[in-house]
């Protein structure tokens, strides 16, 4: 006996299903790698009440950062847990806030609650982003703790993961935007306040 042949259309739907779930996946995990693959540069642009901010970041993928004003002056900085602030430059540092493990754990648990609970997933794999091939991901959610509605992009290199461009928009009684445009670095210098 010969089996029909399945149309076009009944193999692209009966393939859709899995298509759908390994965006979903890929989209949850970029927004859930906050550990990037290498050190970068984020220059920073922040949209709020009529008002916008240029600002930088430096951060390893380790859990060590330090953020810049607008005429690239050290203003803060975080080492795992341990949050500071310098009013001279980055000449001394300030502890300023020290999280217990118990409180990072409930912030990675938000975290993937806002990943877990995300709606209106897209993907877009392969496209062009300033000469880069990229994946760009889009994923709508509240933030842990307060509910505010939230949607962010990710264009995330199709080969290292790295991630070129992230814009988060907040919704809520402030609405806001902020665009990353990161850059890969070689090596960063962030002072440790603890010696």
């Amino acid at each position: 006996m010969k089996r029909a042949a399945l149309p076009a259309v009944a193999i692209l739907l009966l393939s859709a299903p899995s298509a759908l779930a390994d965006c979903e996946a890929d989209a949850r995990a970029a927004m859930l790698d906050v550990a990037h693959p290498v050190p970068m540069r984020q220059n920073v642009t922040t949209e709020m009440a009529g008002n916008t901010i240029q600002s930088f970041a430096l951060s390893t993928p380790h859990g060590r950062g330090m953020a810049l004003d607008a005429n690239e002056t050290p203003v803060s900085l975080w080492i795992g847990g341990r949050f500071y602030s310098s009013a001279d430059g980055g000449e001394s540092w300030t502890l300023v806030s020290e999280q217990t493990q118990d409180q990072r754990d409930a912030q990675a648990a938000g975290r993937q609650r806002q990943a877990d609970e995300a709606t209106n997933i897209t993907c877009d794999y392969g496209v062009d982003l300033d000469g880069k091939t990229v994946n760009r991901f889009a994923l709508n959610y509240a933030l842990a703790g307060s509910g505010i509605p939230a949607k962010s992009q990710y264009w995330v290199d199709a080969e290292t993961r790295f991630p070129w461009r992230v814009i988060h928009e907040f919704g809520g009684a402030n609405p806001s935007v902020i665009t990353q445009n990161n850059e890969p670095v070689d090596t960063l210098t962030i002072p440790d306040p603890e010696g």
